[in-house]
């Protein structure tokens, strides 16, 4: 990738519908990971990560890079004590700095590193798009929240390409909501609870939206080994004698 060049986004009136173009795309299999809080993606990533072997890289949630120092500093200026999102009161201003952080690890592993062929991101600039858009309008209806996710992925597409395959990982929103309050020792509000709501209806649109890109995984009712199998089947780069058509993408697994 070409810093301080931008190219030329391909506009679409779908959600997210926009990625960058031309050579600066490829280098790496790119495979992102998204979900609702408590869905269990980051400890799912990690597994998938190991069962992708030794040439994958595994990129952690930007809440979790506490041995990069600019990310650690940005995030730490976005985190007020007790909140359960990074909201600071300007939504702005927090989606283009996540939005950077994420264009920012990226052009850390171009050109791609040595014996790395795979990357697994736990949480990519999906998150940014459909968390954002639900604390930019939240109270409004979701048709607005819909535009922002649009042009909050039109504006990364000049910058970084869209991954390869998205695994958006479901469970049930009473499960989710549970798990996350376990983790984090404070139970989750009324008012968090349903921007969880207007989360999960931003990504089954984003996620139909965009059947080419996203693989759904339904976690109820599988154990970790069958939801960490079906992420890699649908997670494994094309095999080297030629991709081939990629088929069952956008369905649920």
């Amino acid at each position: 990738m070409t810093r301080g060049r931008a190219a030329e986004p391909r506009r679409s009136t779908t959600l997210g519908g926009t990625e960058a173009g031309g050579d600066e795309k490829r280098g790496l299999w790119w495979v992102s990971v998204e979900g609702l809080n408590g869905v269990g993606k980051t400890y799912l990533s990690q597994r998938l990560a190991a069962r992708l072997g030794a040439g994958c890289r595994l990129l952690g949630e930007l809440t979790d890079a506490r041995q990069d120092e600019v990310t650690a500093r940005v995030i730490g200026a976005l985190t007020r004590p007790g909140a359960t999102f990074l909201r600071t009161g300007h939504p702005l201003t927090e989606t283009f700095a996540l939005l950077a952080l994420k264009v920012r690890e990226f052009e850390q592993l171009q050109p791609p590193p040595p014996g790395v062929s795979v990357i697994v991101e736990d949480r990519g600039v999906d998150t940014v798009a459909v968390y954002q858009a639900a604390i930019l309008t939240a109270g409004r209806p979701v048709g607005e929240a819909v535009d922002v996710v649009d042009r909050v992925h039109q504006a990364a597409a000049a910058w970084r390409p869209a991954p390869d395959v998205t695994l958006l990982i479901i469970d049930d929103l009473d499960t989710c909501v549970a798990r996350f309050a376990d983790r984090t020792g404070v139970p989750v509000s009324t008012a968090d609870r349903a921007l969880l709501m207007r989360v999960a209806d931003l990504y089954t649109r984003l996620a139909a939206a965009h059947p080419d890109r996203f693989q759904v995984i339904e976690r109820s009712g599988r154990s970790e080994e069958q939801t960490v199998e079906s992420m890699y089947t649908h997670a494994r780069p094309p095999q080297p004698e030629g991709p081939g058509p990629r088929t069952g993408r956008g369905r649920t697994a």
